[in-house]
């Protein structure tokens, strides 16, 4: 009988690591989550900060361009500080919606990601 109690024992104690170890391993996958999250939002904070630089030196080659001298030089760039500043736009709207799929416990890559 001792050894069908030990035995009991020694089943219990086992499945209690078990369900230890699954819980923390539950608690590691909501920690990953969390910082996968804070770290597409850092990103696309950094992209909307990069969008409104170009856009500010687009506004400085437009009123390059308005002075008359190399006119159409600084129309282009201007042209490709605005490209650019909507391509990081479109980069932060990406990067958020990642982030919201991480959250709902889905994988940071979903949706054609990164």
């Amino acid at each position: 009988m001792a050894n069908t109690n030990n035995r009991h024992e020694a089943e219990g104690d086992l499945r209690l690591r078990v369900v230890k170890e699954v819980f923390r391993g539950g608690q590691r996958v909501e920690t990953v989550r969390r910082q996968a999250r804070q770290a597409q939002q850092a990103t696309a904070d950094a992209a909307d900060k990069s969008a409104d630089s170009h856009d500010r030196a687009a506004k400085s080659y437009e009123k390059l361009a308005e002075l008359g001298e190399r006119r159409d030089e600084y129309l282009k760039c201007a042209a490709r500080h605005r490209e650019l500043a909507q391509a990081d736009r479109r980069i932060a709207q990406r990067l958020r919606q990642q982030a919201e799929s991480v959250l709902m416990g889905g994988s940071p890559t979903q949706e054609g990601g990164a």
